[in-house]
């Protein structure tokens, strides 16, 4: 299944030599202006090992004084922050459309070439810790807010900027802590958030992948016992080489895939694009009456890391301790797993499955650090009006492409809002489900016409469902002007 990434082709619309030149001044400045808030929010150390929120909140506001923007902020504990401004609309009988963001960061990992908390332009790429996750929709969004609040028309829907704290660690101090507090003063019935993204395929069709619904995150602790004594003296009975046997042995931990509802969406909208084989099997996963069959066609699928995400319930290892020093043998070894559910499972038998792995073995322990909030919140079904018009949108910027409203493999704010009855979905810049990701690692980037055109797209969908027509003209692909620095 074809889906790598490349970029289309362009097309122009003809347009008035004054008018193209006009919008096309205006989205250049609209871009300067985005990237420019970009550049200063990187220099702002916001990780989660202790976030600096007030100073990005500080800048925030400082650039909405300046434009003469109210703002109010929502401080649960020193040095966390919450920021809100509120764009008036002309009927107050409409659902105000919210923009929402983060300002927290994840910790920079090791192995960085350029300082991540400095914004670096090289080779048409923007550097630096959160430049993907998630600083450059706060930095799309203030300009894009503050760029409306200067135009003459109204929208017809409020348009709420927000920026949270602490999504990168649950969003205790942020959303979470104001759906509990002061939830009534925002009060959006639609947002749109991070996630999805562009799925560009340079043989065929496009997919406009909107995030309707994320996996239920979830830590399990997994502890090896053992015999604790002088490095000098080998044991037998060893904790980490408990571990390791425990953790070969969940490498091979496969539970059954299974298809929700974002996925067969999913997998409905891009089965017309496959081959012959390709369609055999999502047609043999889709519409078989035979249990083994459909079983099999899904096994099929979930080789691929992507649609593992979308079929399984997936355990990453992702932190080994001991609290033995280099000359002791530890009494114990331990492993934080994080685990994806997809929606739908019940954390509690997944964690009973993992139980059963070892009941023969009083040697390992298992106990849940982090567990979902249950039930999840239903998945966006992509039959409401602000799907309609990012479909519109899709259809202006990346003409002929399929919009489907998918599953993330990841997790955070959405599914908070979607739980406060809030219609949402993620929208990001132009992905590729079968590549890595720089989000979370070391030399975090974007693609200087990636974030020109994440801008352009949400400007897109803001203008379609708050104004109900394009405040500037929309084109694909339309050339990005960068300054070096």
């Amino acid at each position: 299944m074809n889906l790598k990434r490349s970029w289309m082709g362009v097309l122009w619309f003809l347009l008035a030599p004054g008018l193209y030149a006009q919008s096309t001044d205006a989205w250049q400045e609209l871009n300067a202006s985005a990237r420019e808030h970009l550049m200063r929010l990187v220099e702002i150390d916001t990780c989660a090992a202790n976030p600096d929120e007030i100073s990005a909140a500080r800048y925030l506001y400082k650039q909405l004084n300046d434009a003469q923007i109210d703002w109010d902020i929502f401080i649960p504990r020193p040095g966390r922050a919450n920021l809100m401004a509120r764009l008036k609309g002309t009927d107050p009988t409409q659902k105000p459309l919210l923009l929402i963001s983060h300002l927290d960061t994840a910790n920079p990992q090791e192995g960085w070439s350029v300082p991540p908390f400095k914004a670096t332009f090289k080779d048409g790429k923007i550097y630096g810790l959160g430049t993907t996750d998630a600083k450059n929709y706060t930095a799309a969004h203030l300009a894009l807010f503050m760029w409306l609040a200067q135009q003459e028309q109204k929208p017809v829907r409020d348009i709420i900027f927000l920026a949270t704290s602490g999504e990168e660690t649950g969003s205790e101090p942020g959303l979470l802590w104001l759906g509990n507090t002061h939830w009534p003063r925002i009060a959006p019935g639609y947002a749109l958030s991070e996630g999805g993204g562009i799925i560009k395929d340079e043989n065929g069709t496009d997919i406009v992948f909107a995030e309707a619904a994320t996996k239920q995150y979830m830590d399990i602790k997994i502890t090896a016992l053992g015999q604790e004594g002088h490095s000098s003296m080998p044991q037998e009975n060893n904790a980490v080489y408990h571990l390791s046997q425990a953790l070969a042995k969940l490498e091979n931990f496969d539970p059954p895939a299974r298809v929700t509802a974002p996925a067969r969406r999913l997998l409905q909208a891009i089965l017309p694009l496959q081959d012959e084989d390709g369609q055999t099997t999502l047609q043999m996963l889709l519409t078989s009456d035979n249990p083994q069959n459909r079983q099999t066609a899904a096994e099929l699928l979930a080789r691929d890391p992507f649609f593992k995400t979308q079929l399984k319930d997936t355990l990453t290892p992702t932190q080994v301790s001991s609290p033995a020093d280099p000359g002791t043998i530890g009494a114990a070894a331990s492993a934080l797993l994080n685990v994806r559910l997809l929606p739908g499972t019940d954390p509690d038998a997944f964690f009973a499955q993992l139980q059963a792995l070892f009941q023969e073995d009083e040697n390992i322990l298992l106990e849940v650090v982090e567990r979902p909030q249950t039930p999840g919140p239903a998945p966006m079904d992509g039959t409401d009006a602000l799907f309609a018009s990012i479909e519109h949108t899709a259809g202006k910027l990346v003409p002929g492409a399929i919009t489907v409203p998918g599953l993330s493999p990841a997790s955070g704010d959405n599914e908070f809002l979607r739980k406060l009855g809030v219609i949402t979905y993620g929208l990001g810049p132009e992905m590729d489900p079968l590549d890595s990701n720089s989000a979370h690692a070391a030399d975090e980037f974007i693609r200087e016409k990636d974030f020109y055109n994440q801008l352009k797209f949400m400007a897109g969908v803001v203008f379609d469902f708050a104004y109900g027509q394009d405040l500037l003209p929309l084109t694909p692909d339309e050339p990005v002007l960068t300054t070096s620095r």
